[in-house]
This record gives structure tokens, C-alpha cells and sequence, in this order.
């Protein structure tokens, strides 16, 4: 039996790899694909029932090592040389047929270690990216923000790269990067869902409804704080979180807790007689999109996917993890589908007005949407051609097998 083996480097990175992994298995049963996250360990493999391999561990800074000289001491106080030692150490004995790397140059660089043939999925740097940047880049981002030579050499000798949107496709294959191509991207993929409430309707009668995206790091506790307070500078308003945690957060002051009514629905907090209510909800993501008018997060995937539905998104900076250059670089990345601001609830709340309520504000994020993020469909896209890569490689293998799943 052939094996595949998914290399990738973060929370997003892993899902992403996750969702087309499992479209390969659904595509070819027969498949043997095994997950080596670099970062973290290894959770949404797990979930999609991906068996996971190598050493990993959980590190203080959840994947953003470089975004800040703190987060990196505290990576290498809790052991980030070891571990990627001996991660080094496993990916040279390792001894797959292929490789799929999904992630930046950290990952690439770590995959091609392996000896076997090697395709990348890269979903974090796009060409929009290059476009209205000021100033040098710090030495921590330098491979961050922009494809440098030494990614360019490693993504030349894959044999498949897919780029997040066509206009990096093009930028690649302009730097020599001859196999660089769009076929869509895994991230708006699985977001299908009925709403949570029907809007004007049930528990949360005509109150303006926007989603919270604290992000599943360790800031979300306190963004999801900065952004309760912004909804009570609004006439009402109903929060929808969208919270990773088994358990809310300890009750805000000035707020009241219930019960949730479903499994789903960890708790509902109150504030000012039920004029301003915050429901955690638990597993229920592509529902709380589907059922927003807008946005308010301080998260990078679940950010995206939002702007890809056409909500507009109210962004702030909680440091150390998600930072001011972090935000900066997700702004030029999703262009007028966000709305950077302090992170001062009444400013928050001011963008968020123009979010709930601007005509111009919310059609330009459904443009930016659509041209930053694609349609769904990238996941099997991308599988399908990984399939007919890999069967390339392996002249056993029946190359008319996935002709049905071809469009």
C-alpha cells in the first residue's frame, strides 16, 4: 500500500490539510495518508479520522514562534530546539512514497528532508499581499510576508504547487515556479449550514446578530472580553460566539449567566435586561456565519472564511499573538472586506455600525469576498489532481479510477 504523508505547520494549516486529506480518502479508500503536524498536535487530523505521526508537541506560542522575540523565548524555554530536533531527525528516517506539504517555507523546508516527490499546498502567501506594503519587513517575518528566493528554489522542485488565488498562481509561474496553479481554495470548503435562528425571528428577535471570532489561541479570552464590551456600546445587539474552549470563560461583570439551551450552546450570557446577549457556541462555526449580519474577530482562518461569505469584519489587535504586523499583513491579504480599529471598545463599536448598517461597506465585502477567497469546491479540486500526481508516480496505479470525479 502506497503511503501519502501531510506535512504541515498550524491550526489553519492542519485544517486545511485535513480537508483535503479526507476528500483523498473519500476518493480513493485505498489510499494510506498519515498526518505529521510541526506544530501543535495534531487535532483536526485526528478529528477527520487521519492517523497522526511523528514527535509534536504543544508550544506556549500555538504556532506564532516568529511573530514576536517574546513568543520565541517562550518556544525555546519550553523546549521548540528539542522538538525540532527531533522532528528533523524523524522526517529524514521517514520514508513515504509521496509527500503533501501544506504551509509556508518552514514547512517546505522541513518536508524536503524526506526523499520522496514532493507537492505543496500554500495557503498563507498570496500576491495581494505585496500590494500597498510600506517599509522593510522585520527579520522574525521575512519569510512571512513575501515568496523569498529560498522558498521559490523548494516550491521549483515540487512536482504540484497550489497557490490560494489565481492572481499568486500567476505572480508564481512569473518567477519561475512553472507548476504554480488555482484550483481553488479548502478554506471555503465545509461551510454549508442552516442558520442557527432565522434572522427577525425566535430567540433573538430584530437585534442586530454578529459573530465573535476570538480565535481558538491563547487571546481569546481577552478579545472575546474587548468585543462583549463593543456590543454594549450598540442600541442591542446578539454575539454569537464561536468558542473552541469544552467551557465558556468565567462571566464578564455587569453580565448575568444561563444555561444553553442545546448541547451546542455552551451558555447564555445577558447584559442591561436582555437588551445585549452573547451565546457561546461550541462546534457550530459554519451555522454562526451563516446566521451573522457581520463580524468582530481577532482570529487569521475563521477570519478568512467570514470575508469569503461576504461579512464584513471588524479586526483589532490583541499582542503578543495577534499583533499589529499580523493584522496589517491580514488587511492588505482580504483588502475592504475588514475593517482594522483599536482595540477600543467604542471605536469597535463605531466600525461595526458601518458594518452592520453601511450599504457601500458591506457590497465591498462581498467583492472582496469572492475575489480574496474563491467558491468552494478547492478541497476536491486539489485532491483529484493530487490523486492523478500520485498515480504519476506509481504506474500500478489505474489513472482512469478518478476520470468520474474529473469536471
Amino acid at each position: 500500500m502506497k503511503k501519502l504523508l501531510i506535512v504541515s505547520n498550524g491550526h489553519g494549516e492542519d485544517w486545511i490539510a485535513a480537508r483535503v486529506g479526507s476528500e483523498l480518502l473519500r476518493l480513493d479508500p485505498s489510499l494510506h495518508v498519515e498526518a505529521f503536524p510541526l506544530v501543535g498536535v495534531g487535532k483536526h487530523f485526528s478529528a477527520a479520522g487521519i492517523r497522526v505521526a511523528g514527535p509534536r508537541q504543544a508550544l506556549p506560542s500555538g504556532g506564532f514562534t516568529m511573530h514576536a522575540p517574546d513568543l520565541l523565548f517562550r518556544d525555546l524555554r519550553a523546549g521548540l530546539l528539542r522538538l525540532t530536533a527531533k522532528q528533523v531527525g524523524w522526517l529524514r528516517a521517514a520514508k513515504p512514497a509521496a509527500v503533501f506539504t501544506v504551509g509556508d517555507f518552514y514547512a517546505q523546508a522541513h518536508s524536503s528532508l524526506v526523499r520522496a516527490p514532493r507537492s505543496v499546498l500554500q495557503p498563507l502567501i498570496s500576491a495581494h499581499h505585496f500590494v500597498g506594503r510600506r517599509g522593510g519587513r522585520k527579520l522574525l517575518r521575512y519569510f512571512m510576508e513575501d515568496f523569498r528566493g529560498a522558498e521559490r528554489r523548494l516550491l521549483r522542485a515540487a512536482g504540484r504547487v497550489y497557490a490560494r488565488d489565481e492572481r499568486t498562481a500567476t505572480w508564481l509561474r512569473d518567477h519561475g515556479v512553472d507548476s504554480a496553479v488555482f484550483l481553488g481554495n479548502p478554506m471555503m470548503d465545509g461551510l454549508t449550514a442552516a442558520p442557527l435562528f432565522e434572522p427577525g425571528r425566535g430567540p433573538l428577535g430584530e437585534a442586530p446578530i454578529v459573530a465573535l471570532l476570538p480565535g481558538s489561541r491563547a487571546h481569546a479570552e481577552a478579545s472575546s472580553a474587548i468585543m462583549a464590551e463593543a456590543l454594549t456600546r450598540l442600541g442591542s445587539a446578539h454575539g454569537l460566539v464561536a468558542w473552541t474552549g469544552r467551557l465558556p470563560p468565567p462571566v464578564l461583570p455587569g453580565w448575568q449567566r444561563q444555561p444553553g439551551p442545546t448541547a451546542d450552546i455552551l451558555a447564555v450570557d445577558t447584559a442591561e435586561g436582555g437588551r445585549h446577549v452573547l451565546w457561546w457556541v461550541h462546534r457550530r462555526f459554519a451555522a454562526i456565519l451563516r446566521t451573522a449580519r457581520a463580524v468582530l474577530a481577532t482570529a487569521g482562518t475563521a477570519t478568512e472564511q467570514a470575508v469569503g461569505l461576504g461579512l464584513p469584519a471588524v479586526v483589532f489587535p490583541v499582542p503578543p499573538l495577534f499583533t499589529g504586523p499580523y493584522l496589517d499583513n491580514q488587511v492588505r491579504l482580504l483588502g475592504r472586506g475588514l475593517l482594522p480599529v483599536p482595540a477600543q471598545p467604542s471605536k469597535i463599536a463605531h466600525k461595526l455600525r458601518l458594518a452592520l448598517n453601511d450599504p457601500e461597506r458591506r457590497r465591498a465585502a462581498r467583492e472582496a469576498g469572492l475575489e480574496r477567497m474563491g467558491t468552494p469546491g478547492g478541497s476536491t479540486a486539489i485532491a483529484l489532481d493530487l490523486l492523478h500526481w500520485l498515480t504519476s508516480l506509481s504506474p500500478d496505479r489505474d489513472a482512469t479510477r478518478y476520470a468520474a470525479y474529473s469536471t
